[in-house]
């Protein structure tokens, strides 16, 4: 509540995403998160909120991911249609009448896809020596997330090896080494 009351919208995502109680209220006034920040007129943290509960599942690049930006297609379709005389002249007196203002990437636009290729575990554009400890498990609203300590206390870290040992010679038939 108090990230959210100060406007701290990427400090309330991540707690959010560590399993923080979203619909909490506090005990002096009685107002959970939503109704501080609409009290103090933190509209962009309130904005990032919507944004997680449509998302709540963060997104996590493993074996399944494939690098494609899924609307591409469709987008290109769109624009190579062929057009009508008068979606011709709509078009221009539309592009002559308005003006261009910056305006904020749209969501799952190019630059998330950008952001999502360029970042990826499995990118073509980098390459990481390093493996999620939970991959089949990503960042979830309200769910609690183990710290690596907390991860090394559950499991032993001899079981830990192990478990990678296997996935890599599962990964690449036994080679392990790095090129």
């Amino acid at each position: 509540i108090k990230a959210g009351l100060q406007g701290r919208e990427e400090c309330v995502s991540a707690l959010l995403m560590h399993g923080a109680d979203m619909h909490a209220v506090d005990l002096v006034q009685g107002r959970g998160l939503k109704d501080w920040v609409l009290r103090t007129g933190r509209f962009e943290t309130l904005n990032r909120i919507r944004r997680l509960q449509a998302h709540s599942v963060a997104e996590q690049f493993c074996e399944r991911y494939k690098p494609e930006w899924p609307e591409l297609k469709q987008l290109v379709e769109k624009a190579t249609a062929p057009k009508t005389t008068s979606q011709k002249l709509r078009q221009r007196l539309k592009d002559s009448l308005t003006f261009s203002f910056p305006h904020d990437p749209q969501d799952n636009g190019v630059m998330d896809h950008m952001v999502r290729i360029t970042t990826g575990i499995h990118s073509p554009l980098v390459a990481t020596g390093t493996r999620p400890l939970c991959p089949t498990s990503p960042p979830e609203i309200g769910k609690r997330r183990f710290a690596v300590p907390e991860l090394l206390e559950k499991h032993s870290s001899k079981e830990l090896e192990e478990m990678a040992d296997r996935k890599t010679e599962a990964k690449f038939g036994g080679f392990s080494g790095i090129v």
